[in-house]
């Protein structure tokens, strides 16, 4: 098989005898916990069990294991990956199913030596061309990673690193030694959620110094921005298009250490709101809107809409009017963070004079009022 070779690029391959069998890949660390996801930190060492000693094998390795239990919600299915030199993972099997929950250490899978049952293998080989990368000698980090079967609301991404090593068209497990642990943390400006059409900034922050570039992606990695981003100072930034529609979307921030052999790569994910401009709307109740500082009766009935919270239910919204003694109940937004005709009726006891009607996100904060006047 010809291929286009690159050679020095990473690590050359460290000389280890070829054969099959289970060699130790190294120790790696699982993806540190978002502020909106469960995945807990942890580290273990990655076992890979090889089937032969060819790049162009179907299915690279039988077994995969790590001495350490995934996280707690990402118990479900294990991933195995190759990383390329530009951080970028390339399947090589994925929703490993065998053995799950995987919540008692050792984590182990059977790897199954052809695709089928919603499993898909694939050679190192087919990897690198999945990939769009030549295939170069070296020593590559392998990524065994736990997932929720809900990748939606269980976005993250704990991955364990192993390695191996290629010489020509053939690989051994490597003994490299393992990885030291990064992190990274993702944050938004405006913070919490920013009003459609209107410019926000991702930042990634990376502890400790370690240089490397931050890869910015949106809708669980289905959408990748440009290129990774360098980080100075410990700080890579990167405005994103503005969002049209309000709605919730999930951001990715993965850090891609310069010397991957040496630090392990770190993701985190951002869960952020795109909401309308606040606004409200009063009409009686029979559907006539009510101008500005209408007059209203004490008992009259009333239905109020109002926009600018947070979308898909996840805010309740408290009507609250100034000098009256009576208390409204809370509603929850629809998926475009409105509320529609919610049905309030003007306080019996209500004062005579001016009067404010305001609807509050109680996680948001954010506010809409009407005027009204009573006597």
């Amino acid at each position: 098989m010809n291929r286009r070779r690159m050679h020095g690029v990473l690590v050359s391959a460290l000389g280890l005898a070829m054969g099959a069998g289970a060699m130790l890949a190294g120790a790696g660390t699982a993806d540190a916990a978002t502020p909106t996801a469960a995945a807990a930190a942890s580290s273990g060492t990655v076992t890979l069990t090889v089937r032969g000693t060819s790049i162009d094998d179907d299915s690279p390795f039988s077994q995969v294991s790590v001495d350490k239990a995934c996280p707690a919600n990402y118990r479900d299915a294990l991933t195995v990956s190759l990383v390329v030199p530009d951080g970028s993972e390339s399947l090589l099997a994925s929703h490993l199913t065998g053995g799950a929950p995987y919540a008692t250490a050792p984590v182990t899978a059977q790897v199954p030596e052809a695709s089928g049952n919603g499993t898909i293998v694939r050679s190192l080989a087919t990897a690198f061309d999945v990939a769009s990368v030549p295939v170069q000698d070296g020593t590559y980090p392998i990524h065994v990673t736990c997932a929720n079967a809900d990748r939606v609301a269980f976005p993250e991404h704990p991955t364990f690193t192993g390695f191996i090593d290629i010489t020509g068209d053939t690989f051994q497990v490597s003994g490299h030694a393992a990885p030291i642990a990064t992190s990274v943390r993702l944050t938004a400006s405006p913070a919490n959620h920013v009003v459609v059409g209107t410019p926000f900034t991702l930042t990634a922050k990376v502890a400790g110094g370690v240089p490397g570039a931050v890869q910015f992606a949106a809708d669980n990695g289905v959408t990748v921005y440009d290129t990774p981003v360098p980080v100075v100072n410990g700080v890579a930034t990167f405005r994103p298009p503005s969002n049209t529609t309000p709605n919730v979307r999930s951001y990715i921030a993965v850090f891609i250490p310069a010397d991957q052999l040496a630090y392990a790569q770190d993701y985190t994910t951002l869960s952020y709101s795109f909401v309308d401009a606040p606004s409200v709307t009063v009409t009686d109740a029979n559907g006539n809107a009510l101008g500005d500082t209408p007059q209203l009766t004490p008992g009259q009935h009333i239905k109020v809409s109002a926009k600018g919270f947070l979308p898909a239910g996840q805010e309740q919204v408290l009507p609250l009017v100034s000098n009256a003694l009576a208390l409204f109940a809370p509603v929850t937004t629809d998926a475009r963070g409105s509320v529609t005709d919610y049905d309030l009726t003007v306080p019996c006891l209500i004062a005579h004079g001016s009067h404010k009607l305001t609807l509050t996100g109680l996680r948001s904060f954010v506010q809409v009022s009407f005027t009204f006047t009573t006597k």
